[in-house]
């Protein structure tokens, strides 16, 4: 094993202890729109008026609309989060380009409808973190609670990062 790759290992091995459970700081906000909410249930072949009906009727999202918020709020959390490491805080992604979103798992039980105007805030939390040793990818499971304005909760989130060699 060269220095590099020993450099990465240790990292990785210090972000799978420091990361596992910890809360992420700061939040991110997405407004919902009535024209974006129309247009994910149109692509997704969806015709039910409740989804794509006229604007005064009061629509409600898909559930496909979810892609959106939930990738806007990984990519807002996620390259912002700093650990301290050797006493120095540093980014978890040293480089942002090395950042792959993953994949998304939505839970909507419990959940309110969200409605055109809705403004909705992503909190989350890091449940699990390891390293995939013969492509040193680092991979981190975030679980993230979405509610709108009204604190109500509109879903759980469960996002997968892949951060490539060279990137953590």
């Amino acid at each position: 094993m060269n220095e590099k790759e020993n450099k990465m290992k240790k990292n990785a091995e210090f972000l799978i202890k420091t990361l596992k459970d910890m809360d992420i700081p700061g939040s991110a906000r997405f407004k919902c729109r009535y024209r974006k909410m129309v247009n994910f249930a149109k692509i997704y072949g969806i015709t039910d008026p409740k989804y794509i009906g006229p604007e005064e009727e009061g629509i409600i999202a898909c559930h496909g609309y979810a892609n959106s918020f939930a990738v806007n709020a990984f990519y807002i959390l996620v390259p912002g989060l700093k650990i301290v490491q050797n006493g120095e805080e540093r980014p978890m992604v040293l480089n942002p380009n090395k950042l792959l979103h993953a994949g998304n798992k939505y839970n909507w039980e419990g959940c309110v409808d969200i409605k055109n105007g809705d403004v909705l805030t992503s909190t989350g939390k890091i449940s699990k973190v390891w390293l995939v040793e013969q492509s040193m990818i680092l991979f981190a499971e975030l679980l993230l609670t979405v509610k709108n304005q009204n604190d109500e909760l509109v879903c759980k989130v469960t996002s997968s990062a892949a951060i490539r060699s060279g990137g953590y």
